[in-house]
């Protein structure tokens, strides 16, 4: 009796052992959304991407208009899922959302999780400068007199270190600091992507935001969990393809920045074509 337990128990464990990795990559999680009448995405607070009001704690940006957008394309609620940047590979293996937006295709990434074929929108290294500088190029800010803030351990901050080699590079925690610091008049010039520029900017009512060149457009996507069927990369692919042909990023950002009382005019999209 006690061999026959044995060996069903043995049995058991195999079968759901073999069961959960089928399970976790066949998932049709666009099935699952029609079924559930729910479109979840991760969202974690950073503007202009993701803002969530104090007050009414209602969540608002560039990622949740483009999930209203894709959730209204299947006729479902949009359900916005607190997380982090750092847990949002994680948020999505454990089907905690169904994808989050602005969620760079980098190659480690792609080892756990999966990104549609074409890419979201573009963003580019921006610097917030003071009104009365005429650098247009990299090179020009690349002086032993200029003081550049940029936010420490980001891809930002590598690149400005390698392409500024004789400015005076400082160091922040965070973006706010880096600016705090440029509103103090301790560094000339604070490196960021260019739509997280344009909002702090849109804060301090100080100096101005440029796109020094040469400008190189940096990719983002959306992160989705691997499937065997790839539905619902296909779905998302397609979606992405329609939106930028049909200028949503640009129009979408846009109406986020005069939401917060900033005129679009003059500041660079989200469509490379058109910087």
């Amino acid at each position: 009796m006690m061999k026959r337990r044995t060996l069903l128990v043995a049995a058991l464990a195999a079968c759901v052992g073999m069961a959960a990795p089928a399970f976790a990559g066949d998932t049709d999680t666009l099935a699952k959304i029609k079924e559930t009448g729910e479109f979840r995405i991760g969202v974690a607070s950073a503007e202009p991407w993701f803002y969530k009001d104090p007050m009414s704690e209602k969540w608002t940006g560039v990622g949740v208009a483009m999930g209203e957008r894709l959730a209204k394309e299947l006729g479902v609620k949009l359900v916005p899922v607190e997380t982090t940047w750092a847990n949002a590979v994680a948020g999505l293996q454990a089907d905690q959302f169904d994808t989050m937006f602005v969620l760079d295709p980098t190659e480690e990434r792609k080892k756990a999780i999966d990104f549609p074929d074409h890419p979201l929108f573009y963003y580019a290294m921006g610097a917030l400068v003071g009104e009365d500088v005429s650098a247009r190029t990299w090179d020009e800010l690349n002086t032993p007199e200029t003081r550049i803030g940029v936010t420490l351990g980001t891809s930002l901050d590598r690149n400005v270190t390698a392409m500024l080699p004789k400015a005076q590079i400082n160091r922040f925690s965070t973006n706010d600091e880096a600016v705090a610091a440029f509103a103090a008049g301790r560094v000339d010039a604070v490196v960021q992507f260019h739509p997280a520029l344009v909002v702090q900017y849109s804060r301090l009512k100080l100096g101005k935001v440029i796109l020094p060149e040469p400008v190189n457009p940096v990719a983002t996507s959306a992160g989705i969990r691997k499937e065997a069927d790839g539905v619902f990369k296909t779905w998302m692919d397609e979606a992405f393809a329609k939106f930028y042909a049909e200028g949503v990023p640009t129009e979408i950002f846009n109406a986020y920045l005069e939401s917060k009382g900033i005129d679009p005019k003059g500041i660079p999209g989200l469509m490379k074509e058109d910087w």
